[in-house]
């Protein structure tokens, strides 16, 4: 579940990441610089960043979509980020850029939680030697070529079924909107502690995915002398060979996202995916009634 954390940024260090390829991303960065200044904090551009992973940042401050957010959670790892969106969808990137002035200020008062979510780790098991692959935000995914692949999927050494298609998503709840979704996957909201594991494609009329605990160990075994390759939040990383086993786990790292109250998931999801059963419908209830005797939750 998210974490109440309301210490003020003020006077804090605070980093600041934009997107090298958006020139608006980088002309807001240098106003954000100027107003965190304005508030005490000591900004930290990101060639320095890199000095100590971040580490001595009390939070970092991304400018670019859902790629850069996954970029920053990966080169920063367990920093807070606060996402200032400039991509298409905006899952991980929370605030609209139209809405940073008063995301700053709600973020030098305190009035702000963590959001903690777990990540994954991948290795491949060749000839009885591990090979450690790395960590992931979004997804481990393991793909084929043009031909089909057969994978077979056991959770804590217990066989599953064989998967006969394209590959096989193990994806975490802040993934589920990304190739998770896309591919049939369930949306796992945040608080849910689970790993979605979703075939792709396959060549069979039972496509059920799965949801297990994230403490669980998955692994998927390659049967086939097929081409297939071993993907980390969209980063190829290794190609398979037929009786490799990757092996999936929740990772060391955790992904730290910083919400404010006016972050509304569902209202996300209703708009960026355009998911609206009737769109003139008008909620019965205030979806922003808040009682004043209520502690902020977000």
């Amino acid at each position: 579940m998210p974490i109440r954390q309301p210490v003020p940024l003020r006077g804090e260090r605070i980093g600041i990441v934009a997107a090298l390829s958006k020139a608006e991303a980088g002309d807001l960065g240098k106003a954000v610089a100027d107003r965190l200044t304005s508030f005490g904090c000591t900004v930290i551009p990101e060639h320095d960043l890199a000095t100590d992973l971040g580490q001595s940042a009390a939070a970092i401050i991304v400018l670019g979509g859902d790629g850069l957010m996954m970029r920053a959670a990966t080169a920063y790892p367990d920093v807070p980020l606060l996402g200032i969106n400039f991509g298409n969808v905006g899952f991980l990137a929370l605030v609209e850029r139209r809405d940073w002035e008063a995301a700053l200020a709600e973020l030098m008062h305190g009035h702000y939680a963590i959001q903690e979510g777990s990540t994954l780790q991948a290795a491949i098991v060749r000839d009885g030697i591990e090979l450690k692959q790395g960590w992931a935000i979004n997804d481990v995914v393991v793909r084929g070529g043009v031909r089909m692949i057969e994978l077979e999927l056991y959770v804590d050494d217990h066989f599953v079924n064989n998967y006969p298609g394209d590959g096989m998503i193990v994806s975490t709840p802040h993934g589920s909107t990304a190739y998770c979704l896309a591919a049939g996957g369930p949306i796992l909201t945040a608080g849910v502690r689970g790993i979605a594991i979703v075939p792709i494609s396959p060549h069979s009329p039972i496509r059920t995915p799965l949801v297990v605990s994230e403490q669980a160990c998955i692994e998927l075994l390659l049967g086939n002398d097929r081409v297939a390759s071993v993907i980390l939040d969209g980063r190829a990383v290794f190609d398979l060979q037929q009786g490799d086993t990757i092996m999936v786990e929740q990772g060391a790292h955790v992904l730290r996202l910083i919400t404010l109250e006016t972050t509304n998931f569902y209202e996300a999801f209703r708009t960026k995916f355009n998911f609206r059963i009737r769109p003139d419908a008008v909620p019965t209830r205030d979806p922003n009634r808040h009682h004043p005797d209520e502690e902020w939750r977000p």
